[in-house]
């Protein structure tokens, strides 16, 4: 295979993985957002954590 093949093939799949991710993520970072929204006008809180690895 040739470089510039490589290149534009590493570049196509990483395309079509970001494509089908945006579309399968959609929906449950709405519903995500939604119960977010809610819980924070009723007065409650969100906590985040973590193991701080990605800090």
């Amino acid at each position: 295979m040739e470089l510039r093949q490589f290149f534009d093939n590493e570049f196509e799949e990483h395309t079509a993985v970001t494509a089908l991710t945006r579309t399968n993520l959609y929906e449950p970072f709405q519903q995500l957002v939604s119960i977010a929204a809610n819980s924070i006008k009723s007065g409650g809180k969100i906590l985040f954590f973590g193991n701080g690895g990605s800090a």
